[in-house]
Parts: structure tokens; sequence; C-alpha cells
């Protein structure tokens, strides 16, 4: 599917400004406020990280334990109390009991989750029993929320075990019909009600971001994790021993990130299962993200064509092999259900034909990142080299903010230089970027919000690699800066056409 020419700004949803009462410790999707300076600047597209449960030890969005279910530190309570679901008066009384933070520019997880935790089970105790068929609907018409839901109980039951640690009677459980009627109903219906309630308050503003002409661009991890609802739910399309635990974990080789590669740990898929499945769990997985977005960017897009697999128990990602996948075969049986796909490749990294020759039989557009582009004219990054078909980026969620870039990480200023035609420095860095980017024949453009605020390394949003200050970047700047920046996005949005 090719893109329209457009340009848009990369904001994860945790980094949303505080504009509401109760978004004191996290963004949240009920800052409707963010589409209007969006819309304002010129730009027409929202890109937004993983909105499925965090990790709740690194909390990064591409971690969680659901590829389907909704992250509730999201949910918005000021929308909670709206819908008339609880009052703001026992919301203040919770709240009470928690410190508020001085310094906006930061996310507080751990206070972030026992807080929107704590209203949550307030609201299920007031008005579940009125949304109870709803809420039954919404269950029978997703097949993933009973699994989500029967896992994070048993979870529960379990103090916080992972699945593969439980009895067996429960890790390989093959009744789970049965077993949602026997379990703990009321832990059972709390995390039906808690995801019904993100569902809905998530799609209400995406309904208005598009209703103000914001396309919302989301992320869909490759993989999932082992401790999950996914796993747990469907192991025969995960390689793993008879015990549950991983044959072989995820990777990628060293590359620009890493001299030992990158060694994720999430089990890989057994494709061979997954075709005698026809897909099926993935397919779901897909269709529920085109319901949820309006176009999707399959990060690690080349674990789709060939994935790079280590046995479990390395310490580094050295020691492994490509393994091939089934593409043309998955994405055949995809078209059956959609046949035009709203999808966008995320194919940094160790590119080989193969992944080129699939992605374009799909006219799938591929990615370039402004940041890699100075080694040599031939670089595939420089705007030169573009096609209509590319998402151009200045950097993404795991690069340096480009002011930090320039800053710490000793760029070929030479080049930087000559390719501009005048003096770059670390006060014109950004803009430049930006302005090269919207001009070029790339035909959709995206802009770290940290770009947009000119910000420099202190405020990168995850370093790969690293376990410390990652995903904690939270937007104080923007309301304070609009007029500043509105004027000067909106004139280069209109001169080059996005």
């Amino acid at each position: 599917m090719l893109l329209s020419r457009k340009s848009g700004i990369l904001y994860p949803i945790f980094s949303f400004y505080s504009c509401q009462k109760y978004d004191v410790f996290i963004g949240d999707w009920g800052n409707y406020d963010v589409i209007h300076k969006i819309r304002s600047m010129g730009f027409k597209v929202l890109q937004v990280l993983p909105i499925n449960p965090i990790c709740k030890v690194s909390f990064s969005p591409y971690s969680g334990n659901s590829a389907f279910g909704f992250e509730y530190s999201f949910l918005s309570i000021d929308n909670l109390i709206k819908s008339g679901l609880i009052d703001e008066e026992k919301v203040n009384d919770i709240l009470s009991e928690f410190t508020l933070p001085e310094d906006r520019s930061k996310v507080y997880y751990a206070e972030a989750l026992d807080f929107k935790y704590r209203v949550l089970k307030k609201a299920f105790k007031i008005s579940f029993l009125k949304l109870k068929d709803k809420v039954e609907a919404f269950i029978f018409s997703n097949s993933w929320v009973k699994y989500f839901c029967l896992y994070n109980t048993i979870k529960e039951l379990n103090d916080g075990k992972p699945w593969y640690e439980w009895e067996n009677s429960l890790k390989f459980i093959e009744n789970y019909d049965k077993l949602a009627q026997e379990i703990d109903q009321e832990k059972y219906y709390f995390h039906a009600f808690t995801q019904f309630i993100c569902y809905n308050q998530y799609l209400s503003f995406k309904k208005y971001a598009n209703s103000m002409g914001v396309l919302i661009l989301g992320d869909v991890p490759i993989y999932v994790s082992h401790d999950s609802a996914d796993v747990w739910a469907n192991k025969h399309i995960f390689k793993l021993d008879s015990n549950g635990y991983p044959e072989f974990v995820a990777g990628v080789p060293p590359d620009y990130f890493s001299e030992t590669g990158q060694l994720w740990g999430n089990p890989v898929y057994n494709w061979d299962e997954l075709k005698k499945q026809n897909f099926k769990w993935w397919i779901d997985r897909l269709l529920f993200s085109f319901d949820i977005y309006d176009w999707v960017r399959i990060d690690h897009f080349r674990g789709l064509v060939a994935y790079w697999q280590v046995k479990y128990g390395e310490q580094t990602a050295i020691n492994g092999s490509w393994i091939n996948a089934k593409p043309y075969e998955f994405f055949n049986t995809l078209l059956d259900y959609k046949p035009v796909l709203p999808v966008i490749a995320e194919d940094l990294g160790i590119i080989t034909p193969d992944v080129d020759l699939f992605r374009d039989r799909y006219g799938i557009p591929s990615m370039r990142v402004l940041q890699f582009a100075f080694s040599d004219p031939d670089n595939i990054h420089l705007p030169h080299n573009y096609t209509t078909n590319i998402v151009a980026y200045t950097g993404t969620h795991d690069n340096n903010t480009t002011k930090g870039w320039y800053r710490t990480e000793n760029p070929n200023f030479k080049m930087i230089n000559t390719y501009f035609g005048k003096s770059i420095d670390e006060n014109n860095i950004v803009y430049e970027f930006v302005k090269l980017l919207l001009s070029s024949p790339a035909n959709l453009v995206i802009i770290p919000i940290q770009d947009i605020l000119e910000l420099d390394e202190k405020y990168r949003i995850n370093t790969p690699g690293t376990q410390v200050n990652n995903w904690i970047y939270r937007d104080n700047l923007l309301p304070t800066k609009i007029d500043e920046v509105r004027k000067k996005y909106a004139e280069l949005n209109y001169l080059y056409k996005r």
C-alpha cells in the first residue's frame, strides 16, 4: 500500500505532556490536546510506540505480557470520571496517598501503575455490574481477552510467578473454556473490565485524531515475551522444550548498536507449525493491529523473512544463525483477510536481498534514518538515494536525539557540511535535518518529539543494550514552545506539500 505525501511526529503516549488533573505520573490517551498541537504544526501522522502491556521491570513497551492487550497505565483517569464509572472524590482519596512529582520531564512508572490499579479496582467494585453484559460481549468478540484474563488471574494466584513455573495442570491446560468458568471470577472479570475500558478509551482517542485529520501509526514488535499470555496459550507455535522453556531465543548479530549483537531473549516462532495453522495467531494479531491503528510499523521486519536464532543460555547474540521463515506463504494468506496492507517495514540493520525482494513484492514502504547517512554518497539513508515509497526519520526511538547525536557521537562533520552546503553546528543541525527530509522524495517523514523541541542527549528515549533510564522521557515543553515551533513547521509542511 503506497503512502501519500505526509509528515508526522514520533510521540509515545507515555511521553505526552501533562494537561489533565490526574495524568500526574505518566502521559495517557486522554490528552486530546496533543492532537491539536500536532495538527497546528502541519503534521498529519502521530506515531506511537507499542501500547500493549509494558514489562513491569524494564518498562519496555517491546517486552510486555500480551501482544493484544492494552497497557492500563495509559488509561485516562479523568475520562474514567467523566464516564461516570467512579466519583472524583474517591479518586482524590487515592491520590492523596501519593507524593506528586515536581519534575514532569520523566515518567514515574511505579506510581502510575499503583495509582491507576487502585482507581480501577475501586471503579470495578462500583460499576462492573452495570457494564457486565458489555464486558461479556467484549470477551466474546475478542478471543485474546479470555486468554489474557486467564493468564493474569492465574499469575496473581501464583504470586506473580511466570507461567512456566506454574503447576503442570495450569502450565499445560487444554480446556481454557472450562478454566474460565472455574477460575476466581472477580479477578478474571477485573482484568476483562480493565481491558474493556482501555479499548474504548483508546479507540475514542483514535477516532478524535482521525476526525482532526491525524492518522495513528502504531508499532508491532515482532516477538513476544516468554512469560506472556500469547506463549502460554499458543505453545505449539514457539520453539519450546517439553517443560515450556525456549530451545532458542531471538536477537540480532553484531551491528551499529552493539559489538556483541542484541540478545533479546524472546522465544522464536516455529514457522512450520504456524503454516499448519494457516498463520492464525499472526493474522489475528495483525488484524487486531489494523483495527486500532491506521498504519502498522512491523518492528524488525526482516525477522519475517529470516531471523537470528541463538541457543537458549548463550550470554551474547554472537553465536547464532539465520533461519528462514515463511514470508510469502504468510502474506499471501494475510491478503485473503486484508487485500490492502497498511504496513511499514522497520528494515534497519543487516538487510539482505531476500528481505528487499519480499518487501517490494507487497509494496511495503521501507525506512531510512538520516543519522545513519553520512558515510559515502551511495549510503541509502542519504535523501538523494530515496524513492517515494519510503518513511524517513531524523532518528528513531533507539537513536540519540539529533542534537545529542551531533554533540556526542562524532559524526562525519566534513561530509555533513558539504552535503548541506553550509556550516552545520549543534544549534542548526535539527532544523536543517528536518527541512532536508521534508523536502525529500520520501512520502512519509517522521520527526521525534525531542527533535521538534531541539533537545539534547539527556532526553533520548532508549539506549539499546542498556537497562537504565530508558522509556522515561516525558515532554513538558511543547505547551510552552508551541508558538515558537508552530509557524516554523507549518510553513515547512506547506512548502513541501506535506
